[in-house]
């Protein structure tokens, strides 16, 4: 195996590698965070700023790292040989595509439980009979609480708001105020999670959930065993199967009443949101987590490619699949919620009350309950819920072991299987404290601090360094060296201009708009809060500490050794040896003033000529 032995394999087909973008792209944020943020964020106003972000941002940048890794066959490592200063950045991904790996699982583990128990005969969230059952468990569609007082009240919420009780009926039994719990709360906070007080009570540690991490982290490392060659044979089932999966929950939905009235309710219109900077923030940052920019994933998956692959095109396919797939769930939940909206008589803003990863756990099975034959939907529901998770362990854990790789070529060579047997092990080592009674608060720190500000971070250096250090007037002459057609318009307008000014603006709201993390009625102590903090600073310092180590050790003075070292190096060429040629040739004229480098992102006039070439290029 070579030095570059990590990207020496390549997909099989083209349909291969799109099959992976859709599972890269398409994961478990699809089936709730796009449901929920387009209801809490006033309906069609989120969804009109949601197609917006994904084209004129999420497009752009998820284009121009699959093309350059593509152009460059270098992965999330070596792809910063277009830029020496930030290779760091290599760093901080490998750092958070791990921890997210691990914080991945243990939702997976919670799904394959719920998945497991969805073939009982009588589905243990929908009644109040189980030994982990408390005094104030109720039934939804009861009409008493331990044969006393009656639940609904048109004047007060009776779902889970936050993941926990939101009930504001009180009842008194043995002379004891309690507050009233759905059943499949309880079934959610006292089977699953076995929840302690809080993030500094660990508890005791799952044997169940500890086997369920194993073979998940297994299963993961299977699929990634021999790179894409093995991956992409697994993603034909993960990542379309969940689709027709909803697909056909979708169709039983539409049969049932107040299905209909759900999905008019997903699409209603508070046009006077658009003034809300939450609005914006929210749908930029799930463009982000969405479409996957600056996770290093598509820096994989576009290295593997062939040179002349379109990957223009299949950019604009999985960018619309991945848009269309999010609403279309968004339309799934909310005629099953319609559904349920209908069957127990509640409106749908008192259903929809759960948000965030809690739809899968609290709504999702409530509403599916009230279908016929629950267990088949609900085993349905948590085997689409699981597909994707298998997914986006595998992406997230594949750029870690190419940054390895590329990192540590001569000590790797040959050793990709007990390289993933040691990165998993450790994984799932790291991941057990999840199993513990405290793993829902962990989990939810940990989200909550990782791959959100670090990864915006990412995404402005990416545009800074493709439009104004290395140059859209550089992109534009590979893009046609490989598509033979010139880089796209709103590509470089936009990474020119548009995505540094707003990513920056949004990233300075959000820091000052920040609010500490919270589980129900359960806020994070401060120390817990300055571990979350760590874990942003985990991915952001290493870059910060390699480009101050790069440029102690590079000569001259200062704003020689930034300039240096923020030039592409010599190792930055074209992975076909015709192209690199053309690249060499033109590498004469290609220095451009600030001046002609504004004036080709602004206007696209001025590029690079280069010299034809006269061999039949193949667009795969």
């Amino acid at each position: 195996m070579t030095e570059t032995s990590a990207v020496n394999v390549k997909w099989t087909s083209r349909f291969e590698y799109i099959v992976a973008l859709l599972g890269y792209s398409i994961g478990l944020p699809e089936f709730w965070r796009v449901p929920y943020l387009t209801f809490r964020n006033g309906g069609g106003p989120f969804i009109i700023a949601y197609i917006l972000l994904m084209l004129v941002c999420g497009l752009p940048l998820y284009f121009l790292e699959l093309a350059l890794s593509q152009y460059s066959g270098k992965g999330p490592w070596k792809f910063w040989d277009i830029c020496p200063l930030l290779r760091g950045i290599g760093i901080a991904i490998a750092v958070f595509n791990g921890i997210s790996s691990i914080n991945t699982a243990i939702m997976e583990a919670w799904a394959f439980e719920y998945f497991v128990n969805s073939f009982k005969a009588v589905l243990p969230w929908t009644n109040c009979d189980n030994d982990w059952n408390t005094p104030a468990c109720y039934k939804e569609g009861s009409h008493d609480i331990a044969g006393n007082v009656s639940l609904y009240d048109n004047n007060r919420n009776l779902s889970m708001v936050n993941l926990t009780y939101s009930l504001t009926a009180i009842f008194k039994q043995n002379e004891t105020i309690q507050h009233p719990v759905d059943s499949v709360n309880e079934f959610w906070l006292y089977r699953i999670l076995k929840i302690s007080d809080g993030i500094g009570f660990l508890g005791s540690i799952s044997v169940l959930f500890v086997v369920y991490l194993f073979v998940i982290r297994l299963i993961a490392a299977i699929t990634i065993v021999k790179s894409v060659e093995s991956m992409g044979k697994v993603l034909y089932i993960t990542a379309l199967l969940p689709l027709v999966l909803v697909i056909v929950i979708w169709i039983r939905a539409l049969t049932l009443p107040g299905a209909a009235t759900g999905m008019l309710y997903f699409v209603s219109a508070d046009f006077g949101r658009f003034a809300d900077p939450q609005l914006w923030i929210e749908a930029s940052f799930q463009t982000f987590i969405t479409l996957g920019p600056g996770w290093g994933g598509l820096m994989m998956i576009g290295a593997h490619n062939k040179f002349h692959t379109n990957c223009f095109q299949s950019a604009v396919i999985s960018t619309a699949a991945t848009l269309t797939f999010g609403l279309l769930n968004g339309l799934v939940v909310f005629s099953v919620l319609g559904v349920m909206s209908e069957e127990i008589g509640v409106p749908i803003k008192d259903v929809m009350t759960s948000g965030g990863f809690s739809i899968g756990f609290i709504a999702y099975p409530k509403a599916l309950s009230y279908f016929p034959l629950p267990q088949l939907w609900c085993g349905i529901f948590y085997l689409i819920i699981l597909l994707p998770g298998l997914d986006a362990m595998a992406i997230l854990t594949e750029p870690f072991l190419m940054i390895c790789e590329e990192l540590f070529p001569k000590f790797l060579n040959n050793r990709r299987i007990p390289l993933l047997t040691v990165v998993s092990v450790v994984m799932f080592l790291l991941g057990l404290p999840h199993a513990t009674q405290a793993g829902v608060y962990i989990f939810l720190l940990i989200d909550w601090y990782t791959g959100t500000w670090s990864v915006m971070l990412i995404c402005i250096a990416e545009c800074v360094v493709f439009a104004w250090v290395y140059g859209t007037h550089r992109i534009d002459r590979d893009v046609r060296l490989m598509l033979k057609r010139p880089l796209p318009t709103i590509v470089r307008i936009s990474t020119a201009f548009i995505m540094p000014f707003f990513l920056t603006c949004l990233l300075v709201i959000s820091v000052f708009t920040y609010k500490p993390p919270s589980f129900g009625e359960y806020n994070y102590p401060v120390y817990a809060q300055t571990l979350g903090w760590c874990f942003t600073f985990s991915s952001v310092l290493p870059a910060i500490c390699y480009c101050v180590w790069v440029t102690t050790k590079a000569e001259g003075t200062l704003g020689e050794r930034i300039k240096h070292l923020a030039r592409r190096s010599s190792k930055w060429i074209p992975a076909d040896e015709k192209a690199g040629d053309i690249y060499r040739d033109s590498e004469r004229s290609a220095e451009y003033t600030w001046k002609q480098l504004f004036w080709f992102n602004l206007t696209g006039r001025g590029g690079i000529v280069i010299k034809e070439c006269t061999d039949s290029v193949p667009m795969l």
